[in-house]
């Protein structure tokens, strides 16, 4: 019995020896279209069929990229039903198995992380039905728990993560990092005042910072265009191959392209019969049908070619530059394949799902069209709505300098977009027919919900701003600040502060097309540190449809004058791109047409505080002034030269604007808020704000602008003292 037992020991023994030993050896290299061939199989949970797995033409160049260690940064571009969810778990089971690399996988959500773990990871963990060089990897013994998220392997481990959050993707360091459904991620993970914040792509390539052989792999269906992370890796790539196909008419290559109607190539049919389908030839115009191109049921051979090179990755495995001699790929390769590559898809469902999606594009609903882009042709939606062109505004930038109020301009107000980490804060000056320039376009960085952070803030509304062509300072009549983000700590400020800055308002926007710029206000209770004030601060809703539909017909304005939008040459690009960063489209529901504003590029700050502006403008019912009003105001800020003025004015410096919001306040005059009859204490009201400007000329009212004009030189005082004094205005010679 001893004598057996010992056997045993011995055996465990060298058993052990082996397994330790086995991290040292090197296996013989393969790519991954090999590994897989050999090892790979696919789980019956997420596939239609169970077993060996074969790659189709197109997969095997896809898998390859993958697993070449010079390719450093790989975007694959797709539609749906390529096989893509599949080389991906390739991928990993031959990073644990083959490789033994560090590896983490990211899912836009830990919802669809954890769908993710249980269709594809786990079948392939199981140990009866599992990929068998997966499984002798497994770790054992390790003290390390084995969760959903994290996945210990012998020589190697898996990160599953969602990727909503900054904190997933911290505190882990990889060889490979993996972002499957890229497009629909965030467009930014994190805050501005976050170290770690940034787009999920260098968030995740972050992890990869000290690897021997770094490698991301990002793939996705592209959504909007503009909007869209793999679109925009693509195009960023030093190229971007295309899978091609030889002609049996000419023997020329192409790839298969969905064409057009005003192209003669591509994909045509008779209209009405998705059956007849057929592709043409861009060089010979001769056609194939499906069947051509799937000869026994299996698709043609052809080569991935790079666009802007010409290299080439071909049958026969190797990289080969346009003269056909062996060379390095690209560092960054970006990948487009689309549905009519796939085996499972049908060309004639293809065309049948394209001329649905036509018939409800002329129904107004443009929702079937977006997914055949997306999911069939595996491109990017572009918006075609209505909207002004960003790179027209820009061209027509006038000589004149921000935080300078221009001539014309009379009366400033400002709009604040309240973000987690920082302030937006753009000053416009308006005229009559509110005609309009941008004065001021300022970031402040902070949290909005330290309150010592709004300090900064404070001062920088106080802000007074000279004027243009006698050096006199102007200051704002009026501030709508929103609360839609960090809305207690708006509340707070707003209460706090709105018998010191001139008209501020919390506002919140409200998509309701039916809602006008100027809605309706409630008051609203502040819960603030722990002390709450019942019906503490007014919360006026913006009608911000209106406010796009009204900037919109001010933008189609080509001349100066009533409505038009002046832009100053100081401005940045950034600021048109989100000035026009929405577009108008007409969307049909179940129950009726209806236009929607739809955002195209991430960023809109700009056109949000546009919008607050219009809003704090009409507060004080400058849509409403008369031609007798907008003269009175005229006198009063940029009054015309008398005959004792000398010929050249001197510019006379206003004073330095005081650090603290104390000076400040004794700075400017204090306006008081026509706020209305007091709401009953029992309950919310609803009321809307009395507005000024009625039809007759009367006296400038508190919130004309607070004006400190520089005084002109002069021989003697012959002129008396304006006897115009009102609340918000001064005036001094």
């Amino acid at each position: 019995m001893g004598a057996r037992l010992s056997i045993e020991a011995i055996k465990a023994i060298k058993d052990s020896v082996a397994l330790g030993l086995s991290s040292l050896r090197a296996d013989e290299p393969q790519t991954l279209s090999q590994w897989a061939a050999e090892h790979f199989k696919l789980a019956g949970e997420s596939s239609h069929q169970k077993g060996g797995w074969v790659a189709w033409p197109f997969q095997v160049g896809v898998l390859d990229f993958m697993s070449d260690d010079r390719i450093t940064d790989l975007a694959v571009k797709k539609s749906k039903r390529v096989g893509y969810s599949k080389m991906i778990t390739a991928f990993i089971c031959y990073n644990i198995a083959h490789r033994r690399r560090k590896q983490a996988l990211w899912q836009p959500t830990d919802d669809d992380r954890d769908s993710f773990v249980k269709t594809e990871i786990e079948p392939l963990l199981d140990p009866v039905n599992g990929v068998p060089s997966v499984l002798a990897a497994r770790k054992h013994g390790s003290r390390v728990e084995e969760t959903i998220k994290y996945k210990p392997f012998r020589d190697s481990v898996l990160h599953l993560l969602g990727g909503k959050a900054a904190r997933a993707y911290r505190r882990i360091t990889v060889a490979v990092a993996i972002l499957d459904e890229w497009t629909a991620f965030d467009q930014t993970v994190g805050g501005t005042k976050d170290k770690n914040s940034g787009s999920p792509g260098s968030l995740a390539k972050g992890r990869l910072e000290g690897a021997a052989f770094p490698k991301f792999v990002g793939g996705s269906t592209p959504g909007i265009k503009g909007l869209c992370h793999v679109s925009r890796a693509c195009e960023d790539s030093e190229d971007e191959v295309d899978y091609l196909i030889e002609c049996p008419h000419c023997k020329l290559e192409h790839p298969l392209r969905w064409g057009g109607k005003d192209v003669r190539h591509g994909f045509k049919w008779e209209a009405g019969k998705p059956e007849t389908v057929r592709h043409v030839c861009p060089h010979c115009l001769e056609s194939i049908s499906q069947a051509d191109y799937l000869p026994g049921g299996w698709p043609l051979v052809g080569a991935w070619v790079c666009r802007r090179s010409g290299k080439r990755y071909g049958a026969d495995c190797v990289w080969r530059d346009a003269r056909g001699e062996p060379c390095r790929p690209p560092r960054s390769l970006g990948v487009h394949v689309w549905a009519a590559y796939s085996p499972q898809r049908a060309w004639s469902d293809i065309v049948d799902e394209f001329e649905k999606a036509c018939r409800a594009l002329e129904e107004g609903d443009a929702g079937p069209m977006t997914t055949f882009t997306n999911e069939t042709l595996g491109e990017a939606w572009e918006l075609r709505g209505e909207g002004a062109d960003d790179h027209v505004l820009q061209a027509r930038a006038e000589k004149y300098s921000l935080g300078t109020v221009p001539v014309g301009g009379l009366v400033l107000t400002t709009g604040v977009d309240v973000q987690r980490t920082w302030w937006q804060i753009n000053v416009w000056a308006y005229a009559r027919g509110l005609e309009s320039w941008i004065v001021d376009r300022h970031i402040i960085e902070g949290n909005p919900a330290v309150e010592a952070d709004w300090a900064p803030v404070t001062a920088y509304l106080m802000r007074r701003y000279k004027q243009a062509w006698h050096g006199g300072t102007l200051g704002t009549s009026a501030i709508s600040i929103d609360s839609s983000d960090q809305t207690q700590a708006v509340y707070n400020y707003v209460r706090k502060h709105q018998h010191m800055l001139p008209n501020l308002r919390a506002i919140k926007g409200d998509t309701n097309d039916n809602r006008p710029i100027l809605g309706p206000a409630s008051l609203k209770d502040v819960d603030w540190r722990g002390e709450k004030v019942k019906h503490g601060v007014k919360l006026w809703l913006v009608g911000v449809d209106n406010a796009k539909d009204l900037l919109l017909g001010q933008l189609a304005i080509a001349n100066p004058g009533p409505g038009y939008i002046h832009f100053s040459e100081d401005l940045p690009r950034e600021f048109y791109e989100q000035l026009t960063a929405e577009h108008r489209v007409l969307s049909k529901s179940t129950t009726k047409e209806a236009y929607k504003w739809i955002k195209r590029r991430p960023r809109n700050e700009d056109l949000d505080c546009r919008n607050y502006s219009i809003h704090a403008a009409m507060t004080l019912g400058l849509h409403k002034y008369t031609d007798a009003r907008w003269a009175q105001v005229e006198q009063m800020v940029q009054p015309s030269r008398d005959l004792f003025s000398p010929p050249d004015m001197p510019i006379v410096q206003p004073p330095e604007a005081p650090a603290d919001a104390s000076a400040l306040l004794a700075a400017v005059p204090a306006v008081a808020e026509d706020a209305g009859p007091e709401p009953d204490a029992e309950e919310v009201a609803s009321v809307q704000e009395p507005v000024d400007g009625a039809d007759e000329p009367r006296p400038p009212s508190p919130h004309v602008p607070v004006v400190h004009q520089a005084p002109p030189v002069r021989p003697a005082p012959v002129r008396r003292a304006s006897p115009v004094r009102r609340v918000g205005f001064s005036r001094s010679w």
